[in-house]
């Protein structure tokens, strides 16, 4: 499980729950996955003891972050030493830094050897590799094709190993640091493999440090010029430069403490920022996660480019002035837009089309209409005019797809829903429709441009959803029509919040109560996805849905409520901050993947627009009473 990232938008390194490189992606986060295996080792020259420091053993005695900066930092107690390995990744420089720092608390010098074994999976696979030592540098370097890795210790390594894994019965160099002396080779190819070392003498209540700098670049030429660059330059400038930088950047975009909110809010808060700025790539693709565990079990990942995701995430770097990354979202968007008009199921970060399991055309209404409204949220959160330009005719070309994809009723013909799972005239979708035709509307408006064929188009689809989509039975809306589904979901949630109905409706706050008293996780708290889901257990709770229903609930005037679910969810957050996907009704454990940035984002515009209501309420505001509803819904 990832415990935490760091990255600088073309390198993304995560950090499994003992301490070890789990990831390492490049050139995009999410594509390609570099790394197949990282260890790191210690050797007690005296006892011949040896240990895997982050492979076994007691767990960690902790994962966080160093200074509260992107550079992650584990604390191990292994062979009655005291362990700290800082992990970073540069902000601008190409730069992976691994900081080891090794405390004897015992009353006599200890002789040791520190051992860091890599194999890679350069492109995506695992084979016609080379690895091999550079005399002149001191350098270990792995390449295939146009991926250079040269590894540098500071100090020099003092000894290497270059070999194989996997083939040939192998399991890989690292045995050959088990018994404290490497015996590897020069140089090899094929599944290649290499294992580092360092000689430590580190005195009784001293401690000594090792730094691995993992220079990447596209050919030999460039990590050797990189080598330069940084030869003459002690590696904690590296280090300084990193945390320094990162601390900077999120100093002016954090939660005020006057919300009300608890440290903990703040602190989920603040992550959130960093994980929406490490899961974006400079091309402006964001993933959906940056966590592979479900490729062994399902076959894919969640390494993808949503537009749905994508644009939600967009909305909350809007609210948080984070708007570089808003407008690189929106032009990659540009670039991925089918000449339709609508957008495709997903697509890798690099801008190719990604996997899919639907039948073309490949459709999710409601992630065309996300994609407006993300240019439309930018433009109410920046006031910058000049950059809608650009995104004018991806507007244009969306909206026109949205008005033409309409049935004789004026709703949006069948397309699969938000969860992707049914095909159908779904009530969310439809919602979304009409918040992307508004927002159409309103950037056309704002260029000076004719739009009243969508705003036209918008209160049409808005009359038939009112007109066909309550359901009188459960005084609630119906999942979907076409066919007609009554399963009680949380994604009529947000329909309300994309203006299906007002607030002040007395509909509104009885789909609400709908949606909590049915789908509320008793077990862990929380609220699951709908009646019946199956996905990664029975019915967990969904970080996204809870936060829906606390937006839900703020509208309505019940801001405790709120807050209260606000709390929820930053407590379900694990030690270092990140929000999952789910949380397991049976256990209360994260399951499904960690972080799922559209968790984060969604945690970001709930606070957001809770501390936005306090401000405008002040302390002695009251909610007022939900209303009875009616059963009668009229167009």
């Amino acid at each position: 499980m990832i415990s935490a990232l760091s990255g600088n938008s073309r390198i993304l390194l995560t950090i499994d729950e003992r301490g070890s490189w789990a990831q390492l992606y490049y050139p995009y986060p999410g594509l390609h996955q570099q790394l197949r295996e990282s260890r790191l080792g210690l050797f007690d020259e005296a006892s011949k003891e040896f240990t895997w420091v982050d492979h076994g053993g007691h767990a960690p005695l902790e994962v966080t972050y160093l200074e509260g900066s992107n550079a992650v930092r584990t604390r191990l107690q292994r062979l009655n030493l005291d362990l700290t390995i800082d992990d970073m990744v540069h902000p601008n420089l190409d730069l992976v830094i691994r900081r080891v720092v090794v405390k004897n608390p015992g009353n006599e010098a200890r002789r040791l050897r520190v051992f860091h074994y890599q194999s890679l999976n350069i492109e995506g696979s695992l084979y016609q590799d080379t690895v091999y030592w550079d005399a002149d540098r001191k350098t270990v370097t792995h390449y295939k094709r146009s991926y250079y890795f040269q590894l540098w210790g500071r100090p020099d390594f003092d000894h290497f190993a270059c070999g194989e894994h996997t083939l040939k019965g192998l399991r890989g160099s690292y045995v050959d640091a088990e018994d404290g002396q490497l015996e590897g080779g020069l140089i090899s190819h094929g599944a290649a493999d290499s294992v580092v070392q360092w000689n430590l003498e580190v005195p009784a209540s001293e401690e000594r440090a090792v730094h691995l700098l993992v220079m990447i670049g596209g050919s030999r030429r460039l990590v050797n010029d990189f080598y330069l660059q940084l030869q003459g330059r002690e590696p904690g400038l590296f280090v300084a430069e990193a945390v320094g930088y990162w601390n900077h950047w999120v100093a002016n975009k954090e939660l005020s403490p006057s919300t009300g909110l608890s440290t903990r809010v703040q602190d989920v808060y603040r992550r959130s920022l960093f994980v929406m700025r490490d899961c974006q790539a400079t091309n402006g693709a964001i993933i959906a996660s940056p966590d592979s565990r479900t490729l062994k079990s399902g076959g894919d990942n969640y390494n993808y480019c949503w537009w749905r995701d994508g644009s939600y995430i967009s909305r909350a770097m809007s609210e948080t002035g984070l708007h570089r990354g808003t407008i690189g979202f929106l032009r990659f968007a540009a670039k991925c837009q089918e000449e339709e008009g609508y957008f495709l199921h997903r697509h890798f970060p690099d801008g190719s089309v990604g996997s899919t399991w639907h039948p073309p055309p490949f459709l999710q209404i409601d992630q065309t209409a996300s994609v407006i409204d993300a240019v439309g949220h930018y433009y109410d959160c920046s006031g910058v005019l000049d950059e809608l330009l650009p995104s004018w005719r991806l507007v244009r070309r969306a909206a026109d797809f949205l008005m033409s994809f309409v049935d004789e009723r004026g709703l949006p013909r069948a397309s699969y829903d938000l969860w992707e799972e049914k095909k159908a005239v779904n009530a969310y979708s439809v919602a979304m429709v009409i918040r992307g035709l508004r927002a159409a509307t309103r950037v056309g408006q704002a260029l000076a441009k004719r739009t009243d064929f969508w705003a036209a188009a918008a209160d049409k689809t808005h009359r038939a959803a009112l007109q066909h989509l309550w359901n009188p039975a459960k005084d609630t809306l119906f999942k979907g029509l076409d066919p007609t589904d009554e399963t009680i979901d949380s994604s009529a949630l947000l329909a309300l919040l994309a203006g299906l109905l007002p607030p002040t409706d007395p509909r509104y706050a009885q789909v609400v109560r709908a949606v909590e008293e049915r789908l509320w996780v008793q077990s862990s708290g929380g609220l699951a996805r709908y009646e019946g889901d199956q996905y990664y257990g029975r019915e967990n709770a969904w970080i996204i849905c809870t936060l829906w229903l606390a937006q839900a609930h703020l509208r309505l005037g019940n801001a405790e409520r709120c807050r209260e679910l606000i709390e929820w969810a930053a407590s379900k957050a694990g030690p270092t901050d990140l929000l999952p996907e789910q949380i397991d009704a049976r256990t209360g454990e994260h399951t499904s993947v960690t972080p799922l940035v559209w968790s984060h984002s969604t945690f970001i515009e709930t606070v957001n627009a809770y501390a936005q209501d306090r401000a405008r309420a002040g302390p002695s505001v009251k909610p007022f009473p939900v209303r009875a509803p009616s059963k009668e819904m009229k167009p």
